[in-house]
C-alpha cells in the first residue's frame, strides 16, 4: 500500500471533526504554496523538497505520524564491469551498426 493511500485510509477513520480540521490545514498549505515557489511543469507551485516537508508536518499536526523523518539518501553503487574476451563491446557495436 503507498504512502497516499495510507494518508486517504488515515483521514477516512477520523471523526467528522477531526477530517474537517485536516480539510483546513491542507488548504491553508494549499494557500501557502500559492503565495510562494516557483512554477513547476505539472503547474503545481513550490518546491518539491519544501512541499514534502510541509506536507509531513501538517500530518504531524493532524496526529496522523508520530514523527517527521528526513528522507532517506541512498548511495547508489554502481556494478563492476563485465568482462568479456576479444574486443571491447563499444567497437563490435560501431561495427554492426555500419
Amino acid at each position: 500500500m503507498s504512502t497516499v493511500e495510507e494518508i486517504v485510509n488515515a483521514a477516512k477513520s477520523l471523526p467528522p471533526q477531526e477530517q474537517a480540521e485536516l480539510r483546513r490545514r491542507l488548504e491553508l498549505l494549499a494557500a501557502s504554496q500559492d503565495n510562494c515557489g516557483v512554477q513547476l511543469e505539472d503547474g503545481a507551485q513550490g518546491h518539491v523538497k519544501d512541499l514534502h516537508e510541509r506536507i509531513h508536518h501538517a500530518m504531524y499536526e493532524a496526529g496522523l505520524v508520530s514523527a517527521v523523518n528526513p528522507p532517506v539518501k541512498r548511495r547508489r553503487e554502481r556494478p563492476p564491469p563485465i568482462k568479456i574476451r576479444g574486443k571491447p563491446l563499444s567497437e563490435t557495436v560501431i561495427e554492426e551498426r555500419r
